[in-house]
């Protein structure tokens, strides 16, 4: 009996230690922080994946086509605590938006996902990660 209480505890703890688990990326180094863009940056905010709607800054972000055919947004993962890019720990995210119109890749400390968009109208989007943390895009003409 003794044997098999065993097992099931080695069952579970490798069972536990696979699944979920922390998203956070290991101590440093991170990406160094990305270079200034034209204004239509939302940025991660530190603690996000335990946030709603203020897990992304600013929110909603309203850009505007301009006369042009498209805008570009540019999110950064700025989620590194514990010190800067060199000695903190980030948390992974990644944006998909809930109409299908982009999806980023996993975003480590630093790391950035630029979407073009191209037409009028929110863009309602979550981190695939940590589906409580959510935001809007407005393009406006």
């Amino acid at each position: 009996m003794a044997v098999n209480r065993i097992a099931l505890v080695t069952l579970v703890l490798g069972i536990s230690g696979a699944c979920g688990g922390d998203s956070s990326a290991p101590n440093g180094p991170q990406n160094p922080p990305p270079p200034a863009s034209s204004g239509n940056d939302i940025g991660i905010v530190v603690g996000a994946s335990l946030l709603t709607t203020t897990a992304f800054s600013p929110n909603p972000k309203v850009v505007s086509l301009g006369g042009s055919s498209s805008v570009v947004v540019r999110w950064v993962n700025g989620d590194i605590t514990g010190g800067d890019y060199t000695s903190g720990t980030a948390t992974t995210h990644n944006i998909v938006s809930d109409n299908g119109a982009f999806t980023s890749g996993t975003l480590g400390g630093n790391g950035t996902f630029s979407a073009t968009l191209t037409a009028t109208g929110d863009y309602p989007y979550h981190c695939g990660i940590h589906p409580n943390m959510v935001g809007t895009v407005t393009v406006n003409p």
